[in-house]
């Protein structure tokens, strides 16, 4: 994992963040505002403008990829309104997949506090989709049963109309797991 900025190791992204006010204060009075707050408070540091300035980027980079985040979200749930759960479970699965393999691509920025709980959280997902395939597969196991035994209660009561009785084990194998 990357260094922390200064900010960071002393817990002062949030008043950097505060004192920026989402843009509507120029980085130099942010900086001598937030070195003004330090030296009240007693601490021995100071910022540079350039530190404030890659503090505000890291912070608006994080609130683009939470709106990102969102829409992804939104976009999907969009898509899947109208599916079954298990392919929704399905697709948040995949989502949380992918953002586990961006961060593990670009170590520097990994949100986990130690290698050990991200690879955890690798493994929970990948036992979530087994289960998921799992349960997938029982569900078409059991509607391929239903459907036998639909024939064959059909074929004991329609033996006298075989064409009605074609078209209706047609409708039958149409039948699928969604």
């Amino acid at each position: 994992m990357g260094r922390k900025g200064k900010a960071a190791e002393n817990g002062l992204v949030e008043l950097i963040v505060d004192k920026w006010a989402g843009g509507k204060k120029t980085i130099v009075y942010v900086t001598e505002e937030v070195n003004r707050e330090l030296e009240r408070r007693g601490l021995h540091i100071t910022f540079s403008r350039e530190s404030i300035r890659r503090v505000v980027k890291t912070y608006e980079e994080e609130v683009a990829d939470a709106k990102m985040a969102i829409d992804a979200a939104k976009a999907m749930a969009e898509v899947l309104k109208d599916s079954p759960g298990t392919e929704a479970s399905e697709a948040m699965l995949m989502q949380i997949s992918s953002l586990i393999a961006k961060d593990i691509r670009s170590i520097d920025s990994l949100e986990f506090e130690s290698p050990i709980d991200l690879c955890n959280s690798a493994a929970r997902v990948a036992e979530s989709q087994a289960k998921l395939s799992a349960y997938r597969t029982k569900a078409v196991k059991a509607l391929d049963k239903a459907k036998e035994q639909l024939k064959a209660e059909l074929h004991k009561e329609i033996q006298s109309d075989p064409e009605l009785l074609a078209r209706l084990y047609a409708i039958i194998d149409r039948a699928e797991v969604q």
